[in-house]
């Protein structure tokens, strides 16, 4: 089976000089890959002429290429007129995409204006794709068996066109293979230390299998991905690859769904009616935080008290000023009275605390910066543990709660 050859152009000046991160290019690929094909390549270009005609050009060894930008009303949207050239064709009044423009208003409640109505003027010689979500049009265009689809780069719009339109007709249009992936989130174990565990059942692999490493604050997320026109061989052999990968590496892995670990960890806690809270110094309040951007997390995490300030950690937390003077703020005793602390405070099962110097001043010679402590008080008692995690404060932050998350789960499935 052919595999069809897919290309991005993202167009926009925006783009280039990092004023607007390019998530439509990445969310294509997901998307792509999902139905069963493969993007070769993304090319981002500045909104010119003679980038967007060398980037079309540049792109005529593909059987699709899918362009995001440049189609909206204003002047530096120029994308129309160059396809024109490129297509050797002119623009034409398009009553289909004018009247989905006069809908949109009156849905909207505004008055359409004449440079709106301009995006009514399509290329003579493209298919008109309805656009039910802003008023850029979208174009299909081929040119010596290349298929060109224009999408508006507006996230939103991209990705409903996308979806709704566009999707089913490049299926229709083209062969997909099978794709399938498992994902598997570690953490305790840096990405080299992770290589050489798996090495040679990573090179064991079939070569319709690939591993990519995917590292990220304090965590290496593994993804085994395939691509093979028999679906069930291509299923079976994922499930025996991921077998054999767990038994090397059991005690890092944390979930073998694609979610952060505080979602695991919520889950966790949901699951057994169990509930947690936290006491942060230097995290300031991100244990806290990356736990209520999951919807329904009140059910377990019942609070945080971010004491920041050295006496805040004796007035709420009830560590005793003299622990404080006679071991220092960064110390096993601080963080295991800390964590007890809260969890007595606000009376749940787990109390996860934090203390530690996230820089980049205000290190000593015995807790340099990076130094974090972390404890974690249940009914069992407390367990503590100290970490470097490096001299960039997001880094030491970033790190130091999802060790803090990591801690609260072995406790949680001890």
């Amino acid at each position: 089976m052919k595999e069809i050859l897919i290309k991005n152009i993202s167009i926009g000046d925006e783009l280039l000089i990092g004023q607007v991160v390019n998530t439509n290019a990445a969310w294509l690929g997901e998307h792509l890959s999902e139905a069963g094909f493969q993007l070769d390549s993304i090319l981002t270009i500045g909104d010119s002429e003679n980038a967007i005609l060398n980037a079309f050009d540049a792109c005529m060894d593909a059987d699709l290429v899918l362009v995001t930008g440049g189609l909206g009303p204003t002047a530096d949207d120029i994308t129309k007129p160059t396809v024109c050239k490129f297509f050797d064709t002119e623009l034409e009044f398009c009553q289909a995409a004018y009247d989905n423009l006069v809908s949109l208003f009156k849905r909207r409640g505004f008055k359409m204006s004449e440079r709106n109505r301009g995006q009514a003027m399509l290329p003579k010689s493209c298919e008109y794709v309805p656009n039910t979500y802003g008023t850029a049009p979208c174009m299909w265009l081929e040119k010596n068996g290349v298929a060109f689809v224009f999408m508006p780069g507006v996230p939103f719009e991209m990705k409903g066109i996308f979806t709704d339109e566009l999707l089913p007709r490049i299926k229709e249009r083209f062969q997909a293979i099978p794709y399938e992936k498992r994902v598997i989130m570690t953490t305790g174990i840096g990405e080299s230390f992770l290589v050489d565990k798996i090495k040679d059942w990573e090179y064991a692999l079939p070569d319709f299998l690939s591993l990519a490493y995917l590292p990220q604050y304090g965590m290496v997320r593994l993804r085994l991905s395939g691509r093979h026109e028999d679906a069930r061989l291509l299923h079976e052999t994922l499930d025996r690859e991921v077998a054999k990968l767990v038994d090397l590496i059991s005690e890092y892995i944390f979930s073998m769904q694609d979610q952060p670990i505080e979602r695991t960890v919520f889950e966790l806690l949901n699951s057994k009616g169990m509930t947690f809270a936290s006491a942060e110094s230097c995290t300031g309040g991100n244990i806290a935080h990356v736990i209520t951007l999951i919807p329904g997390s009140s059910v377990v995490f019942k609070g945080t008290a971010v004491t920041y300030a050295t006496p805040m950690k004796t007035k709420v937390l009830s560590v005793p000023a003299e622990m404080i003077e006679r071991c220092g703020v960064v110390s096993q005793e601080v963080v295991e009275t800390m964590a007890t602390g809260v969890r007595n405070l606000m009376e749940v099962d787990f109390g996860v605390a934090t203390t530690g110097v996230a820089g980049p001043s205000g290190g000593t010679e015995e807790n340099p910066v990076g130094t974090v402590w972390i404890g974690v008080a249940s009914a069992k008692g407390v367990v503590s543990k100290r970490f470097n995690f490096g001299k960039d404060r997001e880094n030491v932050i970033n790190r130091a709660t999802i060790a803090a998350y990591e801690m609260l789960r072995q406790q949680i499935t001890d």
